[in-house]
C-alpha cells in the first residue's frame, strides 16, 4: 500500500509591541515543528505496520489460493487417472479425446469451477463451460506441458494450469478457473480500516501534541521576546514565568543577567562618551594646530622672505636705480600674493561656515567661456602656448561671477602648470540634461592617487613652495565648492601620458583634463 500525505503549515508571528522590537522569522516555529515531527513519526509507524500486516494478508491469501487450487488439481488428476485405468487399454490421446468432454463437465459440477482439459499436445479436448470467455494461456500452457504448474491472475479471476500425470507419463493438462473477488474485498476492507484508523490516530496525536507544545512555546516565546528587549536595551524588572522547571530557572537567570548587563553597559557608555569627547577635542585641536602652522608658515614665509631680502638690499644699495625698480616690482608681486592668499582664505572660510548667498540667473555658458578664453589668451601667448576653443550654445542657471571665477582659475592653472610651447583647449559638450566644460592642457600628468588631494586646501604638487608660480593651494578647493553650491561637479577626469585631444584636433596627446559638470537649462541644438 502506497499512501502520500503532504502537510504544509505557515504561521506569521507579529510582535505585541512593534515600536520596541521588529523581527523577521523564517521557517516554522517550534510550536509547529514538534507536532509535525510527532505526526511524521506516527505516520511512519502506522505506514510500516500497515504495510507489514497487508503484506502478510496478501501472502496468506496467495498461499491459501495456491493450496486450494493445487488440491483441486490433484482431485482432477486422480479422477482422470482412475478413468484412464478403467479404460480398455486405450492410448492417452484416444482416452482424452473420448472421455475428456464428459469428465470436464462432471469435474466442473463437483468443484463449482470452470474446468478445461487438454491432451498431451496442448489441444483442448474438454470444457465445462464451452461458451464462456477465453483468455490467452498459451505461455502458461507450454509450462504445464513441461510438467510445471502455472497460473495467471486477471482482475478478480485466477487461471490455474497443472499437468495430469498417468501411469505411463503425461496424460494432459487441466485448467481451473477460480474467483478471488472475496479475498480482494477482504484485503481492501483491511486497507481502509488501517487508513481510517491511522488517520484518526494521526489527527488526534497532532492536536494533543499541538496543545501541549503550544503551552511550552508560549513560555519560550516570552523568554525570546525578553532576550530581544535586553539586546535592545530594555531590561525586565520582574520574572516572566511562574514555573519550577528548566524554563523557570532560565527565566530567573535572565532576570539576574539583565540587571548585571544594565549596570555594566551604563557604566561603559558613560565612560565611552567621556573618552570620545576628550579624544575628539584633542584631535580637532591637534589637527587645527598642525594645519594652521604648516600651511600658514609655508604660504607666508616665501613672500615675506622675499620682501625682507629686498628691504635689506635697499638698505645697503638704495642708490642703485635698477635694484630699486626690481625691488619695487618684486615687493608688489609678493604683496599681491599675500593679498590673494588672505582673500581666498576668507572666501573659503565663508563657504565652509555660512550659507553663502548666490545670485543665480540664466547664463549663456558658451559666451562666458569665450569671454574667459579671451582674457587668458594673452597670458597663454606670452608663454608660447597654443590656445584653442570649441564651444557650443548652452544655457545654465548659475552665478555668472562665480562661474567666471571657476573657469578663469582652471585656465590660469592650465597656463601656469604647462610646458613651453604646449597647448590648451577649452570646450563644452552636452550629455542629456548636463553640460560639461573641458579644460585640457599639456602639463605634467598627475598620479591617480593624488587626483582628490589637489582639491584639498593648501595642497600643491610643487615640491618647491618658493616658486613664484606655485600658487596658494586654495584656488581648486574654492572652485570645487563654488561648483557644488551651484549644483555642479568639478573633477580631474584624465591625466595620463596619452589619450587626450590636443589643440590641433589630434587625439593621443599627453596632458591633463579637468571637467566641470553643470545642470543644463537650455540647449539650442547646435553641435
Amino acid at each position: 500500500m502506497n499512501e502520500h500525505h503532504s502537510l504544509h503549515s505557515q504561521e506569521s508571528l507579529q510582535s505585541t509591541d512593534p515600536q520596541k522590537r521588529k523581527r523577521k522569522r523564517t521557517g516554522l516555529s517550534l510550536r509547529w515543528k514538534f507536532p509535525l515531527v510527532l505526526a511524521a513519526l506516527l505516520l511512519f509507524t502506522v505506514g510500516v505496520l500497515s504495510w507489514l500486516v497487508l503484506t502478510g494478508i496478501r501472502a496468506n491469501q496467495t498461499d491459501q489460493m495456491e493450496r486450494g487450487l493445487k488440491r483441486q488439481a490433484e482431485i482432477v488428476e486422480m479422477r482422470v487417472k482412475q478413468s484412464y485405468l478403467l479404460g480398455a487399454g486405450q492410448s492417452p490421446e484416444d482416452f482424452m479425446k473420448k472421455q475428456a468432454p464428459q469428465l470436464a463437465v462432471e469435474l466442473g459440477v463437483s468443484s463449482n469451477m470452470r474446468v478445461i482439459l487438454y491432451d498431451g499436445r496442448g489441444h483442448e479436448v474438454g470444457n465445462s463451460l464451452p461458451l464462456a470467455y477465453r483468455t490467452d494461456i498459451s505461455q502458461a500452457l507450454s509450462y504445464a506441458l513441461q510438467g510445471k504448474i502455472a497460473y495467471i491472475t486477471e482482475g478478480s479471476s485466477v487461471t490455474y494450469l497443472a499437468p495430469l500425470q498417468g501411469p505411463d507419463g503425461l496424460l494432459g493438462v487441466v485448467q481451473l478457473h477460480s474467483s478471488i473477488e472475496a479475498q480482494q474485498q477482504f484485503y481492501q476492507d483491511i486497507a481502509r480500516l488501517f487508513l481510517w484508523t491511522g488517520g484518526a490516530v494521526l489527527v488526534l496525536s497532532f492536536i494533543l501534541g499541538l496543545g501541549y507544545v503550544s503551552r511550552q512555546t508560549r513560555d519560550i516565546g516570552r523568554l525570546t521576546r525578553a532576550s530581544e528587549q535586553i539586546s535592545a536595551g530594555h531590561y525586565p524588572e520582574a520574572r516572566l514565568l511562574r514555573r519550577q522547571d528548566e524554563l523557570g530557572r532560565l527565566d530567573e537567570g535572565m532576570l539576574q543577567m539583565s540587571h548585571v548587563i544594565r549596570a555594566s553597559i551604563t557604566a561603559l557608555e558613560n565612560e565611552k562618551l567621556r573618552l570620545e569627547e576628550a579624544v575628539r577635542r584633542l584631535r580637532e585641536l591637534e589637527q587645527q594646530q598642525k594645519t594652521f602652522i604648516g600651511n600658514i608658515s609655508h604660504e607666508l614665509k616665501t613672500p615675506l622672505t622675499s620682501i625682507q631680502a629686498y628691504a635689506d638690499l635697499l638698505d645697503m644699495y638704495g642708490d642703485d636705480p635698477e635694484l630699486v625698480r626690481e625691488a619695487r616690482e618684486s615687493i608688489g608681486k609678493e604683496t599681491k600674493r599675500l593679498y590673494e592668499l588672505v582673500e581666498d582664505s576668507l572666501r573659503l572660510s565663508v563657504l565652509d561656515k555660512y550659507d553663502f548667498e548666490l545670485h543665480t540667473e540664466e547664463v549663456k555658458l558658451h559666451l562666458l567661456l569665450e569671454d574667459a578664453g579671451s582674457r587668458i589668451w594673452g597670458k597663454a601667448a606670452a608663454r608660447g602656448l597654443n590656445f584653442s576653443m570649441d564651444t557650443i550654445p548652452a544655457k545654465v542657471c548659475g552665478d555668472p561671477k562665480h562661474l567666471m571665477h571657476i573657469v578663469l582659475n582652471l585656465l590660469d592653472n592650465a597656463v601656469k602648470y604647462n610646458q613651453d610651447e604646449g597647448w590648451i583647449t577649452l570646450s563644452n559638450r552636452v550629455e542629456k540634461d548636463t553640460v560639461i566644460v573641458y579644460i585640457r592642457n599639456s602639463g605634467p600628468w598627475i598620479p591617480r592617487e593624488k587626483w582628490d588631494m589637489i582639491f584639498e586646501p593648501f595642497a600643491t604638487l610643487s615640491r618647491d613652495r618658493s616658486r613664484q608660480d606655485s600658487g596658494t593651494g586654495l584656488g581648486l578647493p574654492l572652485a570645487r565648492r563654488l561648483a557644488e553650491r551651484m549644483g555642479g561637479e568639478l573633477q580631474l577626469t584624465a591625466s595620463d601620458e596619452t589619450g587626450l585631444e590636443n589643440g590641433t584636433g589630434h587625439s593621443g596627446a599627453s596632458g591633463n583634463e579637468f571637467s566641470l559638470r553643470l545642470p543644463l537649462l537650455v540647449h539650442d541644438g547646435f553641435q
